[in-house]
């Protein structure tokens, strides 16, 4: 787009000559024969530089200079002076305009401060566009932050506060005036250290500061929160200081108390009268209360085994909190894993021979001694069987192999990233390997790295024979992480589901747990 020139000069022949060159130089020019002209054509045209002759008729250059001023102060303006008025052309330079030339000019002195003038209009409306779209960022950012849930405390390298929300304002009852230029200390009381608080740790190490826990004391009350620190660094490396976000987890600490309150009346307040349940049952089933036929015994044994199977959902419940709790203590020894195999194998035969279901266990007879847990690693095989037999079909099969492979090539394009990284196998050491394969319904493929969670169950296998909690596959997963080792799932729906369990041998790199 050509540059438009507006050229406000009452002599026509120092217009047309001025009109020829700029437009032979490719500039678009306008001409207004007075002050007053050239002001009515700035309210409805587009201009980007300014001619104006200091001596007109009806309004002088000076004057026509102060109302562009007011009106248009982006537009550059020459003034054009006759010799000997330079002071007068300096002085206007005084009051807004960017260069003044005197007549007669030279047109080669003309042209190069037309040019500079507009490059100057140029760069100024740039920079302009740019301060704008800074202010926009910096309220947009400053909304953010006000609106934010947390609280946000930026200090400077002293440890003074040079910044905090709305938020902030409201936790510490403190103003953002008054807190401005005071010691992080002198603001926000907390049960730490100050050189401990994550901002001050960020200062002294240059490093962020992330998930620290502590208490902010406010009016006599103490606030659990989580708190996070980054460095506030310059473009050349400088740290100007570090900003915290910290947010208020009084709501999680109260969950976290329901939960425990939730696990001790498990503990207590179900398993308790399920006992009393089951000794009541076992009085009339022993006939201490009458005579009893067969069939009111086979009610009642089937009465007792749902009272176990939800003492046993208890049970893995309490475990599995356990585990997270960092509670759970593992009594580990060197086991054979054929003896606790077969020991469990048999226990699940009556109940797959019941429902139709061919059940056998491969186990090779070279099978070393291996670190386990009896106990976890008989209930962690009993949920997985448990879990095969309600999900195959009468008239389907599941088979238990177990061996010690050579090497783990295999099984770590297998595994799940979303379960273990890809590096997690070490290639340098043995695995005791036991797999349990069945000819059910099988795992949706989206679903394989998300069944070891709590609570969750593949969708297709919410309506088996019986219906689970989603608990037993989470408790394998721990069993499994305090030994050290990995569990994970192959699948084709409709076409059967191979549970994978790797423990790890005796080695110089025993891992986590052992």
């Amino acid at each position: 787009m050509k540059s438009r020139i507006l050229i406000v000069d009452d002599e026509p022949d120092i217009a047309l000559i001025l009109k020829l060159h700029l437009e032979d130089q490719g500039y678009e020019t306008v001409r207004a024969r007075d002050g007053l002209e050239a002001l009515d054509l700035l309210e409805g045209e587009r201009f980007d530089l300014m001619l104006l002759d200091i001596k007109m008729p009806r309004m002088g250059g000076i004057q026509v200079l102060q109302k562009v001023s007011e009106l248009r102060p982006e537009l550059p303006v020459i003034m054009m002076t006759a010799h000997g008025s330079e002071t007068i052309a300096v002085d206007a330079m005084k009051k807004g305009a960017v260069d003044y030339i005197a007549k007669p000019f030279s047109v080669d002195e003309l042209l190069k401060k037309v040019e500079r003038s507009l490059q100057f209009s140029r760069a100024h409306r740039e920079n302009m566009r740019l301060q704008r779209e800074i202010e926009d960022e910096r309220n947009k950012m400053e909304a953010i932050l006000q609106g934010m849930a947390d609280l946000l405390v930026a200090v400077d390298s002293s440890g003074a506060i040079i910044s905090l929300n709305r938020r902030a304002e409201e936790v510490l009852h403190v103003s953002r005036e008054k807190a401005l230029g005071k010691k992080i200390n002198e603001v926000l009381k907390a049960d730490l250290a100050l050189e401990q608080l994550p901002c001050m740790v960020t200062l002294r190490t240059g490093a962020p500061c992330l998930d620290t826990e502590y208490a902010i004391i406010s009016r006599r009350r103490k606030i659990p929160v989580l708190a996070s620190a980054t460095p506030l660094i310059t473009t050349s490396g400088m740290l100007l200081g570090s900003v915290e976000i910290i947010r208020d987890i009084s709501a999680l600490k109260a969950l976290e108390q329901e939960r425990e309150d939730f696990v001790s009346m498990l503990t207590h307040d179900l398993k308790t009268p399920i006992t009393a349940v089951v000794g009541s049952i076992d009085l009339v089933r022993d006939g201490h209360l009458g005579q009893i036929n067969g069939e009111q015994r086979a009610y009642l044994d089937s009465a007792v085994e749902s009272c176990k199977e939800m003492v046993d959902m208890i049970n893995t419940l309490l475990d599995v909190h356990k585990f997270e709790a960092g509670l759970m203590k593992m009594l580990q020894h060197e086991e054979f894993p054929a003896t606790l195999l077969q020991r469990t194998v048999s226990t699940y035969r009556t109940v797959a021979d019941r429902d139709d279901i061919r059940l056998s266990l491969v186990i090779d007879e070279t099978l070393p001694l291996v670190p386990l847990d009896r106990n976890m690693f008989g209930r962690l095989m009993g949920n997985l069987l448990s879990n095969a037999l309600k999900f195959t079909p009468a008239g389907g099969e599941i088979a238990i192999t177990a061996d010690c492979p050579r090497t783990v090539a295999s099984f770590r394009t297998a595994i799940p990233e979303a379960l273990y990284p890809p590096d997690s196998l070490s290639d340098d050491r043995q695995y005791l390997h036991i797999a349990v394969r069945d000819t059910g319904v099988g795992i949706p493929a989206d679903a394989l790295s998300l069944i070891f969670d709590r609570f969750v169950q593949a969708r297709n296998r919410r309506a088996g024979k019986t219906k689970g909690t989603g608990l037993g596959l989470a408790y394998c997963r721990k069993v499994m992480d305090v030994h050290g080792g990995f569990i994970w799932a192959e699948s084709v729906e409709e076409r059967g589901c191979t549970f994978h369990v790797l423990f790890p041998m005796p080695g110089d790199d025993l891992q986590a747990g052992e």
